[in-house]
Protein backbone atom coordinates (compact mmCIF):
# COMPACT_ATOMS: atom_id res chain seq x y z
CA UNK A 1 0.00 0.00 0.00
CA UNK A 2 1.44 3.42 -0.86
CA UNK A 3 2.52 5.57 1.72
CA UNK A 4 -0.47 8.29 3.01
CA UNK A 5 1.73 11.34 2.30
CA UNK A 6 -1.51 13.99 3.42
CA UNK A 7 0.34 14.42 6.64
CA UNK A 8 4.22 14.36 5.65
CA UNK A 9 5.14 18.69 6.38
CA UNK A 10 5.78 19.42 2.73
CA UNK A 11 9.24 19.73 3.41
CA UNK A 12 9.69 16.29 3.66
CA UNK A 13 7.68 15.05 0.77
CA UNK A 14 10.49 13.98 -1.90
CA UNK A 15 9.42 15.61 -5.30
CA UNK A 16 10.51 14.86 -9.02
CA UNK A 17 11.75 18.23 -10.43
CA UNK A 18 10.94 16.89 -13.94
CA UNK A 19 9.12 14.38 -15.78
CA UNK A 20 10.30 11.19 -14.80
CA UNK A 21 8.51 7.89 -16.58
CA UNK A 22 7.05 5.43 -14.00
CA UNK A 23 7.98 7.74 -10.64
CA UNK A 24 5.85 7.76 -8.46
CA UNK A 25 6.88 10.78 -6.32
CA UNK A 26 5.08 14.49 -6.90
CA UNK A 27 6.16 16.82 -9.34
CA UNK A 28 5.97 20.53 -9.71
CA UNK A 29 4.44 22.76 -11.23
CA UNK A 30 7.67 24.75 -12.52
CA UNK A 31 8.45 21.40 -14.10
CA UNK A 32 5.52 20.54 -15.93
CA UNK A 33 5.45 23.77 -17.24
CA UNK A 34 9.26 23.77 -18.66
CA UNK A 35 8.66 19.99 -19.88
CA UNK A 36 5.81 21.89 -21.81
CA UNK A 37 7.63 24.52 -23.28
CA UNK A 38 10.59 22.21 -24.32
CA UNK A 39 8.46 20.16 -26.55
CA UNK A 40 6.57 23.24 -27.64
CA UNK A 41 9.49 24.39 -28.48
CA UNK A 42 10.69 21.56 -30.22
CA UNK A 43 7.25 21.31 -31.99
CA UNK A 44 7.69 24.61 -33.68
CA UNK A 45 11.15 23.49 -34.33
CA UNK A 46 10.94 20.30 -36.48
CA UNK A 47 7.88 18.51 -38.81
CA UNK A 48 6.15 15.17 -38.21
CA UNK A 49 9.37 13.45 -39.13
CA UNK A 50 11.83 15.02 -36.91
CA UNK A 51 13.20 17.26 -39.90
CA UNK A 52 14.37 21.22 -38.73
CA UNK A 53 11.88 22.71 -40.34
CA UNK A 54 14.33 25.95 -40.73
CA UNK A 55 16.86 24.09 -42.77
CA UNK A 56 14.94 21.43 -44.74
CA UNK A 57 12.09 23.57 -46.42
CA UNK A 58 12.49 27.00 -48.30
CA UNK A 59 10.58 29.91 -46.99
CA UNK A 60 8.06 32.28 -49.14
CA UNK A 61 10.09 34.89 -49.87
CA UNK A 62 13.04 32.95 -51.13
CA UNK A 63 10.54 30.97 -53.67
CA UNK A 64 7.88 33.20 -54.92
CA UNK A 65 8.52 36.61 -57.19
CA UNK A 66 6.30 39.05 -57.76
CA UNK A 67 5.71 42.71 -59.19
CA UNK A 68 3.92 45.25 -57.82
CA UNK A 69 1.41 46.76 -60.08
CA UNK A 70 0.23 50.57 -59.99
Amino acid sequence: MAEDKSKIPASRIDLDTSPVAGSNKLITSGAVAQALDEVAEQIHQTDAEGNDISKTYAKIADVIFYEEMD
